[in-house]
């Protein structure tokens, strides 16, 4: 580092504490608090326009096109407009304001029915069983129906017209999201579905009588769950055999015997069926999922961060996968080699390779190889550094288990995240159904044509007609896309900027509360003082104090998200367009922006941290933790790797741990009263995983927070004895001054923040 750097303000150790130290930022003030007002501003923003999308604005009439608009700017939008189905000419059923040829309007017909061609008309309600005598047809067809007063010729036209694929009887149909989905198309689905499962089952189920201790077959069966049984009569599919009979066999075998998998089980709408088990399962066994996906999950958090402090354990575990990562690498490195001796031609002449494939596994063998060697460099290097970082982690594991409260904040942030995201969500339907409805024309791609780009916009409704005809003639079909104008599209981008400012603001919320209980966990004498009640304190410091701060922070990252959001719709036109360049281009940009803020999290992480230890506002504790950083790049470093291992254990062992707990109650204490292990098991460890998620969200920033705060622990003490280190972090620094003292070197105050240093060599 050059002499300027150092001489930054920002690059300096610490200065001295006065003598009555309690702790670095007992005198704390408000900051950035402008970015306070601008996120609230937001907030009120967000709200204006989702109401303004909703209807509930004054809007004004445009008298050009007649429609009405909030400020001129944001249409009135109507949900339904995207889920409704639309009909063959175009109105979306519910929605538009159309009289058919029956005299009905197409506001009332909410229902879409799909006419044998594909083309589908607006119905009031889907038929709820077969009546081979009534027909639903096209409008004008419809009216012809409606007029004919012979029920004799009226069944007669229906079937008439029914060959020509404009109408069709009415026949048993499903309401799903409002359109009528004929049941027996359903009922052949899950005919389908059940014999591809059955004979998933037979394979797996099915087996001939074992032998017996005499090497004899076909012994004689017991009738006992755990013994084969014969299949019972009235199995269909002709298949012969012996099947499990025991519920723990491979895909409850037991279905067999009863018949197989029928397609009545898979239907959704079944009452008894695979999906209604499922919903019982779950409900039946809610308390054991909640149970032990969160709080055998969260108690097996605790019972980790207890086996990291057991002497030993840690290290053994680091170094232990320090070593196995190499050994991978070498041992990749090795097998290559052996490929590549294998493969050439030269030393092998029953090689079938040639010997450009030989050399390139060569190459492979000494690429591993090198990897390996500068792995081995890598922790050579930072041998030292990974010691403190153990010790680090350790500390961090003693500051969580002081105060367990800490862990279940990440579930205030889910809240407020959920609380958020509902209202937003509702805004961006409504601002989404905005837009005006373009009518194409699709055609499958067996055609021996394409309409796609056939239809256009016209206000001529004889062409317009003309063109719909054109398109159902040549075997297409009628789909609705939707265009946005210019201030819809900015409207638009401006809730989903708020969306991320909001969502990162919480996590940096989040971040602010966890360190500042840590540094206050650190910087206390007496540790045993320390516990839930630290946390609550910390957090109504955090949040009166520096919520600026967190906003400032979330505002750069929503900031470069929001960038990444136009330059990934850019590329989708790119794409479109085919414009290698500009893709390339745009890909470019697209990477580096990512890397960006990559960058920026990890640097605003450790700006939290000082602004939790020290008070700072967002600039200068983003200055000084850049330089921070700067000093301590090794130590950095090395935390990083022994963090990753660390999480990553802890994660794999509480979801794993948690889902084995969870199936050994269902499995010895439920499961007569359940349909299937499977459901439940499944929840379970989704919710095992999602706990484990924010356990090392906390752990995690507990352990950078360690590292910051020993930094400036022994940046303001010259004096180690009057440092706050305890446990294995004061020993690691007594050691290094012990180490000093035998090379007879000098000990100085650590100017470049990399602990004491030495006229002597490094002993850090």
């Amino acid at each position: 580092m050059s002499d300027s750097d150092k001489s930054h303000p920002d690059n300096k150790k610490l200065d001295p504490p006065p003598a009555d130290f309690k702790g670095p930022g007992e005198d704390r003030g408000c900051t950035d608090v402008l970015c306070s007002i601008l996120l609230i501003a937001s907030w009120v923003l967000t709200t204006g326009v989702g109401l303004a999308s909703m209807g509930m604005l004054p809007q004004e009439v445009d008298p050009v096109t007649n429609t009405s608009t909030a400020f001129g700017i944001i249409k009135e939008g109507e949900p339904a407009r995207l889920t409704n189905g639309m009909d063959y000419k175009g109105n979306i059923c519910g929605i538009t304001d159309y009289e058919t040829a029956t005299g009905e309007n197409t506001k009332d017909l909410t229902k879409a029915f799909y006419l044998p061609s594909g083309a589908p008309v607006c119905v009031a309600s889907c038929p709820t069983e077969d009546d081979y005598s009534s027909y639903i047809c096209k409008y004008d067809i419809q009216q012809l129906l409606i007029e004919e007063d012979d029920d004799d010729l009226k069944s007669a036209m229906g079937g008439a017209y029914t060959t020509t694929m404009e109408c069709a009887p009415e026949v048993e149909t499903a309401d799903a999201w409002g359109y009528c989905v004929p049941q027996a198309a359903i009922d052949a689905l899950m005919s389908k579905a059940a014999e591809e499962a059955n004979k998933m089952m037979n394979k797996q189920c099915m087996t001939t009588n074992p032998e017996d201790d005499d090497g004899n077959v076909n012994k004689p069966i017991e009738a006992t769950d755990n013994e084969w049984v014969e299949r019972v009569d009235g199995w269909e599919g002709n298949l012969e055999g012996k099947y499990w009979k025991n519920i723990t066999a491979p895909i409850n075998c037991k279905a067999q015997i009863y018949g197989g998998v029928s397609a009545d089980y898979l239907n959704p709408q079944s009452e008894d069926g695979f999906f209604d088990r499922a919903n019982a399962d779950m409900y039946t066994a809610s308390n054991v999922i909640v149970g032990a996906g969160c709080g055998v999950a969260l108690f097996l958090g605790f019972v980790y961060l207890y086996i990291l402090r057991i002497p030993g354990v840690l290290s053994t575990v680091c170094w232990g996968l320090i070593a196995l990562i190499e050994v991978c690498l070498l041992g990749v490195g090795y097998f290559a080699y052996n490929n590549s001796v294998d493969w050439d031609p030269e030393q092998n002449s029953e090689s079938e390779r040639s010997a450009e494939e030989a050399a390139v596994m060569l190459y492979v063998a000494y690429a591993f190889a090198g990897v390996g060697a500068i792995w081995v460099c890598v922790i050579c290097c930072l041998r030292k550094r990974i010691i403190l970082a153990i010790g680090i982690v350790k500390e961090a594991c003693k500051a969580v288990a002081r105060m367990p409260i800490i862990t279940a904040y990440p579930v205030f942030q889910v809240i407020g995240a959920v609380l958020f995201l509902i209202p937003w969500t509702v805004y961006m339907t409504y601002l989404a159904s905005a837009g005006d409805v373009v009518v194409d024309c699709v055609c499958p791609s067996s055609s021996s044509f394409d309409m796609s780009s056939y239809m256009s916009d016209t206000s001529d409704a004889d062409a317009a007609a003309q063109q719909q005809q054109d398109c159902e003639a040549g075997g297409c079909f009628l789909y609705k896309s939707f265009t946005y104008d210019d201030n819809t599209k900015l409207v638009a981008l401006y809730m989903l900027f708020s969306w991320f400012w909001t969502s990162q603001f919480i996590v940096a919320a989040g971040q602010l509360v966890v360190a500042m209980s840590i540094s206050t966990w650190y910087f206390t004498r007496d540790k045993s003082s320390v516990g839930n009640h630290t946390f609550f304190s910390s957090m109504k410091k955090a949040m009166w104090y520096h919520l600026g701060t967190a906003a400032f922070g979330s505002l750069i990252i929503a900031i470069i998200k929001t960038i990444r959001a136009v330059v990934a719709y850019l590329q989708n036109q790119a794409k479109n367009s085919k414009n290698k360049v500009l893709q390339a281009v745009l890909c470019a940009i697209q990477c580096y922006m990512w890397c960006l803020e990559k960058c920026m999290k990890f640097l605003n992480k450790n700006a939290y941290i000082q602004t939790a230890i020290f008070g700072y506002s967002f600039c200068t504790a983003a200055r000084k933790a850049f330089f921070l950083i700067l000093r301590n790049i090794l130590r950095i470093s090395a935390v990083a790797i022994v963090s990753s291992f660390v999480l990553i254990i802890g994660k794999l062992f509480i979801t794993i741990a948690a889902t084995a707990a969870g199936y050994y109650y269902l499995n010895t204490q439920m499961a007569d009263e359940l349909n299937g292990l499977w459901c439940p098991l499944l929840l379970i460890l989704l919710f095992a995983y999602v706990t484990a998620e924010m356990f090392n969200e906390v752990f995690g920033m507990a352990i950078w927070t360690i590292l910051q705060c020993f930094v400036a622990d022994e940046e303001m003490f010259e004096d180690a004895s009057m440092r706050f280190a305890e446990g294995d972090l004061a020993e690691t620094v007594s050691k290094t001054q012990k180490a000093a003292k035998e090379q007879g070197a000098v000990v100085v105050p650590a100017m470049s923040g990399v602990g004491p240093q030495t006229s002597g060599p490094e002993l850090e």
